[in-house]
């Protein structure tokens, strides 16, 4: 008797396990949250839940999650006993419209291949019947007009027949044809729609049964991201500088985000929380090195992993593994699309606007005429740490014509952001060499070049306007060199690099001339180069 009840007990587990009801669990993505690099997805279902012990089994996920990241929440009246994942399932949720088009044909063509065999099957009928009739008899014998007519019938009928079974046969053969290349079709087509997916598993308890539960389902992935981008747009120089902030999202995970709340986070969790740990910087005598390369003097715990290859045993000692952050409200900022959105899984672009902003600052023409004569229009914006910004390229159009691409780039520490907007061929600036000016004689050891250059700058524009001018002095990297700044029109001379700089302020139509004369000194017995 104990026997019996010791096998029993041991046969409890199984009958519990029997009596677990399993519920495939359709889900539909409601929320994603998209970082810098990964998103977090947030899939909803509603499911009849039994009472006592069952699981539920989510299909249709894609297979680039993280499991790690896997969080399934349910009501108060469920209870979560375990969550587990199976990455070996292939699955077609849905049918692409191709398939379902190629399906019907193959049905249509297999349809009339069944009329075809019909058809010959009756005309094979006729002629057997035909030949089996062919002997002509009579009580009075054969009469000669008899068979003229029985021959003309016969071979009027069986001409028809086998030109049927002759018709019937080509049908039949475009037929199969059109069947195979279909069938090829569709193989190739179900073959490319069939993705590798996920499944997750989740064990629940219920003290009552349930009509609906709502669940939810949340993961991180990997292949999707958004880029920050911008539009500078610039009317007239009397009015603010309009910033219009967008993105460019990516979604590259296998699945495609139809009808989601979108949430772009400028937070970046594979980056991880763990701050780093400063160790001892150790100084110390390097020893000889050996035929191997390896110090005598160091001891090293060495395993081979492969010919000529070492690691280093650290015991069990080992850096700390990242932490990924999924909190980020205090740490990063995010956008949220007040509309829902779908995002095809193609790794295609999808720009969506943000915001806009009127940036307050002043404007200023930027030239070096040494490099390229044309006057660059750029927006010195203040207060710009407020708004968010992240390094993105930015489209520039002046005036309602597109003037370029610029780049900007807020992890700059100056309290002014300096946004390039482009080339104004509405200021004009020239620098030439002034060759009437300019000499080069010896006195002594020496020779001594005198060099002068002229830069024009000449304001078309019907406003005022503020320019900055950058030239150069050479610098002299030897003591026998000695470089004079005879003029240099009022300029900010940098010392230790040579710039000159010049803000100047021009009137409507107003032109101004910069002059820069200096001399440069040297052993005459020597060639100077940088000159």
């Amino acid at each position: 008797m104990k026997k019996i009840i010791w096998i029993l007990i041991g046969l409890m587990p199984l009958f519990s396990a029997a009596q677990e009801k399993t519920t495939e669990v359709e889900s539909d993505l409601d929320e994603v949250t998209l970082f810098l690099q990964g998103a977090q997805v947030t899939r909803k279902a509603s499911t009849p839940v039994p009472q006592g012990i069952s699981r539920l089994v989510f299909t249709g996920i894609t297979n680039q999650l993280d499991p790690n990241s896997i969080r399934v929440s349910a009501s108060k009246n469920v209870v979560i006993l375990s969550v587990t994942g199976n990455n070996a399932v292939l699955n077609n949720p849905r049918k692409a419209p191709i398939i379902r088009m190629l399906e019907d044909s193959l049905k249509w063509v297999e349809y009339e291949l069944e009329k075809e065999w019909n058809t010959h099957y009756v005309l094979e009928q006729q002629e057997s019947l035909l030949l089996t009739n062919k002997d002509l008899k009579g009580d009075k014998g054969l009469i000669l007009i008899d068979l003229e007519d029985a021959l003309i019938i016969y071979q009027k009928q069986l001409a028809q027949i086998k030109q049927g079974e002759l018709d019937s046969k080509m049908r039949e053969q475009s037929l199969n044809e059109r069947k195979y290349q279909l069938q090829r079709q569709l193989n190739e087509f179900r073959k490319s729609n069939m993705q590798p997916s996920y499944e997750v598993v989740v064990t629940v308890s219920a003290a009552k049964s349930s009509l609906m539960e709502t669940l939810s389902l949340t993961y991180f992935v990997q292949n999707a991201t958004w880029i920050p981008n911008y539009d500078l747009r610039v009317d007239d120089l009397k009015k603010l500088v309009k910033l219009h902030y967008k993105a460019d999202i990516y979604n590259n995970t296998g699945e495609n985000w139809d009808n989601v709340k979108l949430t772009l986070s400028s937070g970046n969790p594979n980056l991880g929380g763990v701050p780093p740990v400063l160790v001892s910087q150790i100084l110390s005598f390097e020893a000889p090195r050996t035929k191997d390369g390896y110090n005598e003097g160091l001891q090293y715990d060495k395993k081979k992993l492969s010919n000529n290859v070492y690691y280093e045993d650290l015991g069990d000692q080992a850096p700390p593994a990242p932490i990924a952050n999924f909190d980020q409200k205090n740490t990063s900022f995010q956008f949220a699309i007040p509309a829902r959105m779908k995002v095809v899984a193609n790794n295609q672009a999808q720009n969506v606007d943000l915001t806009q902003f009127d940036l307050n600052g002043s404007f200023r023409y930027f030239a070096v005429p040494k490099i390229e004569e044309d006057a660059f229009l750029t927006s010195r914006v203040t207060g710009w740490e407020a708004l968010n910004l992240l390094i993105g390229e930015a489209n520039i159009y002046f005036e309602g014509t597109f003037m370029g691409k610029t780049l900007i780039d807020p992890s700059v520490t100056k309290d002014t952001l300096s946004v390039s907007l482009g080339r104004d061929k509405g200021v004009l600036v020239k620098r030439e060499k002034l060759k009437d000016f300019c000499s080069s004689n010896f006195s002594g050891s020496k020779k001594k070049d005198v060099l002068v250059y002229e830069i024009t700058v000449k304001n078309n524009k019907k406003e005022a306007v503020d320019i900055q001018i950058q030239d150069q002095i050479p610098v002299a990297s030897n003591k026998e060199i000695d470089v004079e700044v005879v003029n240099n029109s009022g300029a900010t001379y940098i010392d230790n690099s040579g710039k000159l700089i010049w803000t100047k302020t021009l009137a409507p139509g107003e032109t101004q001339k910069i002059r820069i004369e200096y001399e440069v000194r040297y052993p005459k017995d020597k060639v100077i180069s940088g000159l």
